[in-house]
């Protein structure tokens, strides 16, 4: 692993902060189920920036710079452009790509730069059956998250950074859950909450 930028921040970063995030950006490049790693990586690099080139990569671009303003005509063009699954894809990457930079720039030091593409096609590996829910885009039923769902690669790619960035799905149903040392549910819930608020999150 190479060095993280993370190691040059004020205070100390837990290794396995530091760890996810590499493991986080190598997935970034790898082919996903209905992009290839090469596109990818050009919607991270357009999220960051105002270089786009397409309409996915300004919708990647919008969402990682406004989400607050992303409504249900937003999406459906987006998905009417380059379909679901891309969108999804798409939503998936800029989620990941933002809590990851949202960390360095809450302690002040350089995004990391983005990793070079794995060759190959998409996957292919898309679920079926799933409704389109109030995130806008087809979902299984049941409560947050499940917005990714459509692309399985990227709902797990996400779901692999709640342990180091906030709490696994297990911890969450335990209110008894504590970091040793750190912050317990009640108190990691309503810091969650507090940034989702003044973040106007929406994915």
């Amino acid at each position: 692993m190479s060095m993280s930028e993370l190691a040059n921040a004020a205070v100390p970063v837990r290794d396995d902060i530091m760890e996810m995030e590499s493991r986080s950006l190598a997935a970034l490049a790898t082919p996903g189920g209905s992009l290839s790693g090469e596109d990818r990586v050009a919607l991270a690099s357009a999220a960051r920036s105002n270089q786009t080139k397409t309409d996915l990569e300004r919708f990647a671009r919008h969402l990682y710079s406004s989400p607050a303003t992303i409504n249900a005509e937003d999406v459906d063009k987006a998905a009417e452009n380059a379909g679901y699954p891309r969108t999804v894809e798409a939503i998936g990457i800029v989620a990941r790509l933002s809590a990851l930079d949202g960390v360095h720039l809450a302690l002040g030091v350089d995004l990391e730069p983005l990793p070079v593409r794995l060759p190959g096609p998409a996957t292919g590996e898309i679920a079926h059956d799933l409704k389109r829910r109030r995130g806008h885009v087809p979902m299984p039923p049941g409560p947050i998250p499940v917005t990714l769902d459509l692309i399985p690669s990227e709902a797990d790619a996400f779901r692999a950074m709640f342990d180091s960035l906030y709490m696994t799905e297990e911890q969450m149903a335990d209110p008894q859950f504590r970091r040793d040392p750190g912050l317990n549910t009640p108190q990691l819930e309503t810091i969650a909450s507090r940034i989702s608020m003044l973040n106007e999150c929406f994915y």
